[in-house]
């Protein structure tokens, strides 16, 4: 039986001399709801991957020659990685508040190179589509090509269509994205891949929780599937996750394949 992995990133920590702490993992519940979803899809439980960042604080990615190696022999060919935080590629120069602190490990950057088929920018108040991504856009939602978000909450601050001015400030209200990547091989002859993610980590964990609970069949597809979540009441102080049944989910786009790897893939943190 193929085993699911979950791929965790680091809380974050203020300086160089805070260690990543070993018991408070990034999104480890959205993550467990996630690794739930799949075993009801034949994968059994595997072991974490702690994909830990270096001694220094960096958000910048190192060059490919400077990358770190870590050894994962428990993981098979047919297993795969199940990752529940935004991929921090663009955080170390678009300068955000809030960022994800890369590990600039090799197994990281091989994630990274996945989602750069998809996302040309990817930061906590920015994201935008790759041309060939956009494309699988709806008529009526091409303006969600390149995405502007309001640092603290979730919800859109600007919409834009490359080469058309921008939407007018906070077009849709409450709604927000969510995105589900799957891949079959992270590299040739490795493990396949799931991802999936919001803009912050409520987003984040109502996505993984619906998908477990209301929306199974997309972890079925392959390639990038985009959604939109509206956010229904939420308790000042839940007992429980069972308020995200309440949020609503709109699929926007399924590319529902795998897209080539793009020219500059290879060179990409040099190039940056």
């Amino acid at each position: 039986m193929p085993a699911i992995h979950p791929f965790l990133y680091s809380a974050p920590r203020r300086d160089s001399r805070t260690p990543a702490h070993l018991a408070w993992p990034r999104d480890r519940e959205a993550n467990s709801q996630l690794q739930i979803a799949l075993s009801e899809q034949g994968f059994s439980f595997g072991r974490t991957i702690l994909n830990y960042p270096g001694e220094e604080v960096r958000y910048d990615l190192l060059p490919e020659n400077q990358l770190r190696a870590v050894e994962l022999p428990f993981v098979r060919p047919g297993d795969a990685l199940a990752m529940s935080t935004r991929p921090p590629i663009s955080d170390g120069w678009h300068g955000d508040a809030k960022k994800v602190e890369p590990s600039n490990l090799w197994v990281e950057r091989r994630i990274f190179d996945l989602y750069r088929r998809y996302f040309r920018v990817c930061a906590r108040s920015y994201l935008e589509l790759t041309e060939e991504a956009a494309l699988r856009l709806p008529e009526d939602m091409k303006n969600r090509q390149a995405m502007t978000f309001f640092q603290y909450g979730n919800s859109y601050q600007y919409l834009q269509e490359r080469g058309c001015p921008r939407s007018r400030r906070s077009p849709l209200g409450s709604r927000t994205p969510g995105f589900l990547l799957r891949v079959d091989e992270v590299w040739p002859g490795g493990p396949g891949f799931i991802g999936a993610f919001g803009l912050n980590a409520l987003s984040t964990l109502a996505l993984c929780r619906l998908l477990r609970s209301l929306h199974s069949e997309l972890l079925s597809h392959r390639g990038l599937t985009m959604v939109e979540l509206t956010p229904g009441d939420t308790p000042e102080r839940p007992s429980t996750y069972d308020f995200f049944m309440d949020w609503n989910v709109d699929v926007i786009f399924s590319t529902q394949d795998e897209l080539p790897a793009r020219p500059d893939e290879s060179t990409y943190a040099i190039s940056l």
